[in-house]
């Protein structure tokens, strides 16, 4: 990539700015909203919110994003390997990794995740019961419904995140399926699943307000019966810059 155009969003963008300009590229620094309306040739998300944040604003698919610090879901560049990985950023010097994303329909917003989506309950120590409805080649079929403090549904890069730590399963890359996990179940055996979307996830009974999360970022509450659609979103382009780049 010659005379790249780079936005820059996270910790120490100035920083990172200075190291994009001395490699021959130009910096764009600002929130992801701006820094994609900037019209940029790539992108460097420079923590794991920063990553979220992007994918919420829109990020394309088609515009290579490198990760820094971003957690073990996605292939990203250690915070002491950052300027490396910029300056080969801005000279086209990486492989292209697509992961997918979620589309989520809620409270007729669209938002969209490349972790996880969650419905979890706003007061600590209080449950609610969540209905899981999945459709498959036969239709859309009732998964379980569950009482619980909340429940996840996660995509392979965020089933290596939260839900893993409530022993969820690991999904590959290559697995077109989401993680569906409940938080805190009050059944004392509780099967976690996977699988196809789209899928839907409601609050059948609520005794406290009941929040969804998409990724790191509490965007709405959810009334009982009100449905929260997930289905596939536009997946997004990793530029990988390591040794397997």
């Amino acid at each position: 990539m010659t005379d790249a155009h780079v936005g820059l969003v996270g910790p120490d963008a100035d920083g990172a700015a200075a190291v994009v300009g001395n490699a021959g590229g130009h910096a764009h620094v600002g929130t992801a909203s701006d820094v994609l309306a900037a019209d940029v040739d790539a992108v460097a998300a420079l923590s794991e919110s920063a990553l979220y944040e992007l994918v919420r604003a829109g990020l394309a698919a088609g515009t290579p994003v490198l990760a820094v610090n971003a957690g073990d879901g996605v292939p990203s560049a250690a915070t002491a390997d950052r300027d490396r990985a910029l300056r080969r950023l801005v000279r086209g010097e990486y492989a292209e990794r697509e992961r997918p994303t979620l589309a989520v329909d809620a409270r007729r917003e669209t938002y969209r995740a490349l972790a996880d989506v969650m419905l979890v309950t706003a007061e600590a120590a209080r449950i609610s019961e969540f209905a899981i409805d999945a459709t498959g080649e036969s239709g859309t079929e009732h998964v379980d419904t569950v009482r619980a403090d909340g429940v996840v549904v996660a995509t392979p890069a965020g089933s290596r995140g939260y839900t893993r730590t409530d022993d969820g399963p690991v999904l590959s890359p290559a697995v077109d399926a989401v993680a569906v996990v409940p938080i805190a179940p009050f059944r004392v055996e509780c099967p976690d699943w996977v699988v196809s979307l789209p899928a839907t996830l409601s609050v059948e009974r609520d005794e406290t307000d009941v929040a969804l999360l998409v990724d790191d970022a509490d965007v709405a509450l959810v009334e009982p019966g009100a449905p929260v659609d997930i289905a596939h979103g536009a997946p997004v382009t990793l530029a990988v810059t390591g040794e397997d780049a």
